[in-house]
């Protein structure tokens, strides 16, 4: 698969979930704390919902540097999906091993299922790409 195919799709990606962030932040908010706590304490909505507007810019800017980087030459595009493994890989260290113990926070598996198939397709394309 050429690596131009795979910045694409996760520039894309990345620029979506920013997009949604901005558009939609309550409501990704209350998905966060859960709708329980979101009733119960309305700052804690308004802090989740501000979580979203400020990690909505940082992932537009990942996914803009990615599609931006499409025409660069095999070896940068790989250092970019090196970069952009080793940043979901912590990305997911912090789901599975800080969210997933955190009483505040109602995380379950299948919210990071999209950052685990980000994470193998930018695997795949750093070990196979073109």
């Amino acid at each position: 698969m050429k690596t131009k195919l795979i910045l694409t799709i996760l520039g894309a990606y990345n620029a979506l979930m920013a997009l949604l962030m901005f558009v939609l932040p309550e409501q990704m908010g209350m998905q966060l704390i859960g709708e329980t706590k979101a009733l119960e304490n309305t700052e804690l909505l308004e802090m989740a919902t501000m979580f979203h507007y400020g990690l909505a810019p940082a992932l537009l800017m990942i996914g803009l540097l990615l599609i931006f980087a499409r025409g660069c030459a095999l070896e940068m595009a790989k250092r970019m999906l090196l970069a952009y493994i080793i940043a979901t890989a912590s990305l997911l260290f912090v789901m599975f091993g800080v969210f997933s113990f955190h009483p505040v926070i109602q995380f379950s598996p299948d919210l990071a299922l999209p950052d685990i198939l980000a994470l193998g397709l930018a695997t795949f394309g750093y070990l196979k790409g073109k």
